[in-house]
């Protein structure tokens, strides 16, 4: 009886090496939206907003993604990839897409007033606290 192209015994089936690959390609996918996610901080929800203002974000996301499809399809033996087929590919995709979805998440469950405790003092040293500092970091080291 033919097995289906992705069913679960053709995904055991699947060499070392391809799982691999699926996961490296997934990681960078992650890596890829992550970015996309970090452009925007706080309270901020809509991420897209203004995307197209930054051609080097833009050109850095393009670039990112055009030479990791190149380090799979080609890189081979050097990178030690074996090339994903079209649905092996969206499926690393959509897993790195998944990153937006968590980062709409969090920012509808997290509030940014949470880590109102956690602000960096951008206050100068006095000299009485710099001299404390110095004696501390020289204590530590001998």
């Amino acid at each position: 009886m033919p097995q289906k192209p992705y069913s679960t015994q053709a995904v055991y089936e699947l060499n070392k090496t391809t799982n691999y690959t699926i996961l490296f390609q997934a990681f960078v996918f992650m890596q890829i939206f992550n970015q996309i996610n970090c452009r925007k901080l706080g309270n901020t929800l809509n991420i897209f907003e203004n995307f197209f203002n930054n051609w080097i974000f833009i050109g850095i996301l393009i670039t990112t993604f055009v030479v990791q499809m190149l380090l799979v399809e080609f890189g081979g033996l050097a990178v030690r990839c074996q090339p994903l087929d079209w649905i092996q590919n969206l499926v690393c995709l959509a897993i790195g897409a998944g990153g937006l979805l968590w980062g709409l998440l969090i920012k509808l469950v997290i509030k940014p007033d949470q880590f109102a405790g956690l602000r960096i003092d951008d206050t100068p040293l006095t000299e009485e606290e710099r001299a404390v500092n110095v004696m501390t970091v020289r204590k530590g080291s001998t």
